[in-house]
């Protein structure tokens, strides 16, 4: 007989595993890489120090080994995001940017298409500079822009290009794309702009990398052959779902998709990798293939459409877990999904740890997740209801919950519509991509038979637009967020987790998920209160950078909304509007613009409103008033009486009283609106006073010293403990009489990149000789003043607070 053993009421619970938590220390080594910053080689010592350590306490079976462990693969994430963050080497082609063009000799090594900024980037591998008496070996990548009738380089092409190496362009507000780590993720750090043909030319071939050489050919043709068998905008929606490829597909369609919760279908990802895997998986079956076979030739065409697609992270995740999956059936194994996921990312984060800022990767890794783990509850909760509709909702909806708050954190915008939508379109996807390949092998042989195939396709990519079309055009399909904060995000998917091992599994002890029951609850709770009640008293003022304008958002106790002027750019074509100050606003969770103030018709103030106004509901303008004939401003006037919304013509003395702390004052303009001339726009700005308890803001728009020497008839009103420096810091405007009289404690000058010398030095030395801290948005990035009406707290973006 078997000797009884005593099993303890735990052991019926599964043995949590290591992988989980050497992936989480590592993202966290991460995270924490990206704000210290250390000697790469003193670090790298330790790490090796801590692994001999550990060495030796596993051989003396010391009890500190897995700790010692642990912290190796935490200060690993941060060595290895400082080695992927940062140009390595003196010779690196990032150390030589400077204020001249330069000759370089490259070689292409990826080719991108940018419609809408009529532009083609090439990625190029820089083998040497060439000075005039003397070259310079160097290494690394550049991206190079090219904004030419023809750019007709490819894949190992040797290119001579003569440009000025230029920095990409950081964060200018808080929760804006960075491109700055979007290029970094690509081994990118300095990129230059090709406008004239006779500053690129082919010189020469590289001996090419015969897998890129091949997938880069296949995808041309791929995208041949759909041009050749389907009608725009079909053949473009075609290949967002093939190769992720979204350049040409128009942005209205985008939008379209966007809002009815589908448009991950544009983007090649884990459900496009499934339906291929199980497409090839029928067809290798009726080719009655040995198993070892059929799995092996699978595998490689997984391989090889990772490579076609440019390894994109979630087409990367996707084949790595069917490599594991399909390992785990070649050795009679079976295979846990969540380590395959857990396994697939630590692959991925430990080439590319920069990778973990990418949506795409989150979305990806967190919609698998969910979906493994949420899914089959959902299915036992929708009993009920018939299996075909029973297990597509349970996973739509496993999906949506796992996505909600990274949707609305990128995004913030949530779409609550496709929970509903995916049903119908994720199996016309599956049919749309299968006919999209056999399309495209047939077209290698013989277009016109291609064609009859692609014709049906044509039925069923017709029918998605229909529905996606259908769903966007409903009520409530999607709503606007605020941006929540990674807290937030963190401790959603905490109760998530807690609610499923709570209530649905048996992963953790009763003792252990009390413990964390009465933790996590309480803390969740206190977030969710600060997050609603605090500070409830505050205001906050920010001044939005929009380079070379002004744009200030004050936003008010008891969502009351005011915004000052929306930037411009008279010099270029770019739209403040809505590349800016929308998405600034959406990232606020603003829906409503309480007042809405234009202080002068001059294009840095006024172009980024346009898109404000057609946007969203606006309570009331107010405008000086003045005559413009600019086609901006006569817009401007036009969307006003098309949405009918309240307008006031400016004038000195006029005040808005919000509620018993916050009024606003108006000391300009002084005269009516027929008194200025065009020359004089700046000095008819609106000069806007605003109280809020004890606190106080002088927002002087542009005027100059006519105008502030006229404002000294305010005498004590014009006093503020914040001054938004008039006219962008220009030499005209701020005298010292002004100044004196204003007395700020501190200063914000809205500028950016111009040719008219601002801020003027001489400004800046006045403030600075009377003590005046000063704020800048070309340095500073976003600055945001909050103040409880009796102290202020400033939070820029680039740390200076």
């Amino acid at each position: 007989m078997c000797p009884i053993k005593n099993i303890s009421s735990d052991s019926k619970y599964n043995v949590i595993r290591p992988l989980p938590i050497i992936l989480s220390l590592y993202i966290i080594g991460i995270i924490y890489g990206k704000f210290i910053s250390i000697n790469l080689i003193f670090l790298f010592s330790i790490i090796i120090l801590l692994i001999l350590i550990s060495i030796i306490s596993f051989v003396k079976q010391w009890n500190i080994t897995t700790a010692l462990l642990f912290l190796i693969i935490f200060l690993i994430g941060i060595l290895n995001y400082n080695l992927n963050s940062n140009p390595i080497g003196a010779n690196h082609i990032a150390n030589f940017i400077e204020d001249k063009k330069l000759t370089i000799i490259c070689t292409v090594l990826d080719k991108e298409y940018y419609l809408n900024q009529e532009k083609i980037s090439l990625k190029v591998k820089v083998s040497q500079i060439e000075r005039e008496d003397y070259n310079i070996k160097t290494q690394g990548s550049i991206l190079v822009n090219t904004y030419l009738d023809d750019c007709s380089y490819e894949y190992g092409d040797v290119l001579k290009i003569k440009g000025k190496l230029e920095k990409p362009i950081r964060q200018k507000n808080f929760g804006e794309f960075d491109y700055e780590l979007y290029l970094a993720r690509e081994k990118i750090f300095t990129y230059l702009n090709i406008w004239q043909e006779k500053d690129i030319q082919k010189i020469g071939e590289d001996d090419s990398n015969f897998l890129v050489s091949f997938s880069l050919s296949a995808r041309d043709k791929i995208k041949e052959i759909t041009k050749q068998t389907l009608p725009p905008p079909y053949n473009y929606l075609l290949v967002g779902m093939l190769l992720g490829e979204k350049s040409f597909i128009p942005p209205h369609l985008k939008e379209v998709f966007a809002e009815a919760g589908i448009m991950h279908i544009l983007a090649v990802s884990g459900l496009h990798v499934g339906i291929i895997a199980m497409a090839l998986l029928a067809f290798l079956s009726i080719l009655r293939l040995p198993k070892k076979l059929k799995l092996l030739t699978l595998i490689l065409i997984l391989l090889i459409y990772a490579s076609i697609t440019g390894f994109r992270p979630s087409v990367l995740r996707a084949t790595i877990m069917f490599i594991l999956l399909i390992g785990g059936k070649l050795i009679n194994r079976s295979r846990n999904l969540n380590i395959s996921l857990f396994f697939a990312a630590f692959l991925i984060l430990l080439s590319n740890p920069l990778i973990l800022y990418d949506a795409g990767f989150l979305l990806s890794f967190i919609v698998t997740f969910s979906i493994i783990n949420i899914s089959p509850i959902l299915q036992e909760l929708f009993s009920k209801i018939v299996v075909w509709i029973k297990n597509p909702l349970a996973v739509s909806t496993a999906a949506w919950i796992g996505i909600f708050p990274l949707s609305a954190y990128f995004f913030s915008k949530v779409s609550i519509i496709s929970i509903v939508s995916n049903i119908f379109i994720i199996p016309l996807t599956g049919i749309a991509v299968i006919l999209g390949f056999v399309t495209f092998f047939i077209g290698l042989v013989s277009i016109s038979l291609a064609g009859v195939i692609a014709n049906i396709n044509y039925l069923i990519l017709n029918l998605i637009t229909l529905i996606a079309k259908s769903f966007s055009l409903l009520p409530f399909a999607f709503i606007y967020v605020a941006k929540p904060s990674i807290m937030v995000i963190a401790l959603y998917y905490l109760t998530v987790f807690l609610i499923i091992e709570i209530f649905y599994k048996k992963t953790l002890s009763h003792k252990i998920k009390k413990k964390a029951a009465l933790i996590i609850i309480p803390v969740v709770l206190l977030i969710i209160i600060i997050q609603v009640f605090y500070p409830a008293g505050h205001l906050k003022v920010n001044f939005i950078n929009v380079g070379e304008g002004d744009c200030i958002l004050i936003e008010a106790p008891n969502k009351i909304n005011i915004l000052i002027d929306g930037g411009g750019t008279p010099q270029g074509d770019f739209d403040v509007g809505s590349k800016i100050v929308i998405p600034y606003l959406r990232r606020k969770g603003i829906n409503k613009i309480n007042l809405l103030v234009l202080t002068h018709p001059h294009l840095d103030h006024l172009e980024g409103l346009l898109p404000v106004i057609k946007e969203f509901k606006v309570d009331m303008v107010l405008d000086s008033g003045l005559i413009c004939d600019s086609s901006e401003y006569k817009e401007f006037i036009s969307l006003i009486q098309k949405k009918d919304i309240p307008y006031h013509q400016a004038k000195a003395g006029d005040n808005f009283i919000f509620n018993n702390n916050l009024e606003i004052f108006l000391l300009n303009p002084l005269y009516d609106s027929d008194f200025y001339d065009e020359s004089d726009f700046n000095n008819a700005s609106i000069v806007v006073k605003l109280f809020y308890k004890n606190a106080d803001f002088l927002f002087t728009g542009d005027i100059e010293e006519a105008a502030e020497k006229k404002l000294l008839i305010w005498q004590n009103i014009l006093q503020s403990d914040i001054l938004k420096v008039g006219h962008h810091g220009s030499a005209t405007s701020t005298n010292l009489e002004f100044l004196d009289k204003v007395d700020p404690s501190i200063a914000v000058i809205t500028v950016g990149k111009n040719h008219f010398g601002h801020p003027s030095q001489k400004i800046i030395e006045r403030l600075e000789d009377k003590n005046i801290q000063i704020y800048r948005t070309d340095e500073d990035g976003t600055i945001i003043i909050r103040t409880n009406g009796h102290e202020y707290w400033i939070r820029t973006l680039k740390g200076n607070n």
